[in-house]
């Protein structure tokens, strides 16, 4: 397996996303391809793990498009599943998903920088604009305490650098895009 390949899976917002699709093998499972096909049962062997999980760990990660398989009959004349990993489509998944997050905080930022909000003093979880305060005639709809104005600028920041960090992530992510090259011809991916 390449530098990049290394890269990518030994970053912990890979390993998270892997281990939601696809449980908790999916980073062990994906570690041992290098460029060559591996049936389950021979992940199973590397892995001490049960053929069941490998093979749940595979269709979840085919789902996604990330492991590609090939049918060829086996030296018994029965055929036989080969996967591979397609560590560009990782690297899609992911970029798709950090631009979610970027627009959402883009979002979420216009609405913190354009209103008023005011807030419940007693935990109750309640932020709202001052239109909806106002409704409420300044009152906390769940336990009706005095809504106080609520200092967005540490909001504001927090979310400005959340949104550069998804920034600086989405960058890398393009850049790793372009390099990584997958051949899984003959594959079934999708």
């Amino acid at each position: 397996m390449n530098k990049l390949k290394k890269d990518l899976l030994s970053d912990k917002s890979t390993a998270i996303f892997l281990e939601q699709i696809a449980g908790p093998m999916a980073i062990n499972v994906i570690k041992l391809f290098n460029n060559d096909g591996l049936s389950p049962e021979e992940i199973s062997k590397k892995l001490n793990e049960k053929i069941t999980v490998v093979r749940s760990t595979l269709n979840s990660l085919h789902f996604r498009g990330i492991a590609c398989y090939k049918k060829q009959r086996n030296e018994n004349n029965l055929y036989e599943f080969i996967w591979e990993i397609k560590y560009k489509k990782i690297v899609d998944v992911l970029l798709l998903q950090e631009i979610k997050k970027f627009k959402k905080l883009e979002y979420e930022l216009t609405q913190k920088e354009g209103h008023d909000y005011f807030f419940c003093p007693k935990k109750c979880n309640v932020e709202v604009i001052f239109e909806v305060a106002a409704a409420y005639n300044f009152k906390c709809p769940n336990c009706s305490a005095n809504l106080e104005i609520l200092n967005s600028k540490n909001k504001i920041n927090k979310l400005k650098r959340e949104k550069n960090i998804i920034e600086k992530n989405i960058k890398k992510l393009e850049e790793l895009l372009e390099k990584i090259n997958d051949n899984t011809s003959g594959y079934h991916c999708e």
